[in-house]
């Protein structure tokens, strides 16, 4: 009887542990900002960035997406027009030399940020544009643009 439950238990934690590992593939281990005092949004002006981009050709052509909390920062760059899927460090370096190119401000139209954010990740041609942003300091903004 105790082997069964022992089996069980060992059964369970790998389990847990598979599932957790799969998980973690979206954690940026190496952020772009290394200064320990920089609150967050510091690096960009915003702790949370998603957009999703639809395509006549397909849906979903490219999605991003950047969380950052105190104890990890997450990041996703999914592009099907280029056959590219980044996930943690790799997603926040393509990530990064985009956020550094764009300019968007919290008073901005969402109009204006949509265009931007259309423009820095080089889908002119959208149908459809979902973007979420949680500026430093602002309540979540989320703007839906379509053509």
């Amino acid at each position: 009887m105790k082997s069964k439950r022992t089996i069980h238990i060992l059964v369970l934690c790998t389990a847990m542990l598979v599932l957790s590992a799969c998980t973690n593939r979206n954690l940026v281990t190496n952020p772009p900002s290394e200064t320990a005092e920089e609150s967050l949004g510091e690096t960009y002006g915003f702790t949370q960035f998603n957009v999703a981009i639809d395509t006549k050709e397909m849906k979903q052509a490219m999605t991003a997406n950047y969380d950052e909390k105190r104890d990890k920062t997450e990041a996703i760059y999914e592009n099907k027009i280029e056959d590219l899927y980044l996930h943690g460090n790799a997603a926040m370096d393509k990530l990064d030399t985009i956020f550094n190119d764009l300019s968007i401000e919290p008073d901005m139209d969402a109009e204006d940020m949509v265009k931007k954010a259309s423009e820095a990740f080089e889908v002119i041609d959208y149908t459809t544009l979902k973007l979420t942003i949680k500026f430093k300091g602002y309540d979540t903004k989320e703007m839906m643009m379509t053509k």
